[in-house]
């Protein structure tokens, strides 16, 4: 996140981004593209959890970009 200059006062604004093809989600999605092209491999996330069960899960992408294996 940054500040940008919006009619005379600074708003915190998030950053403009396309897909990183250097990063690891693109990665992992480009090593199983053939195999996903024949099987479905599809994980529906469900509902996001504020409160109980599943209130600390974090999704596979940002596993991914922090470093982890998903």
């Amino acid at each position: 996140m940054r500040c940008k200059l919006i009619p005379g006062k600074f708003k915190p604004v998030i950053k403009k981004a396309m897909v990183e093809l250097e990063g690891a989600p693109f990665g992992k999605f480009a090593s199983m593209r053939d195999e996903w092209a024949l099987k479905n491999r599809y994980i529906s996330p469900g509902p996001i959890q504020f409160m109980g069960p599943g209130s600390d899960d974090v999704n596979h992408t940002l596993l991914l970009e922090l470093g982890a294996q998903a």
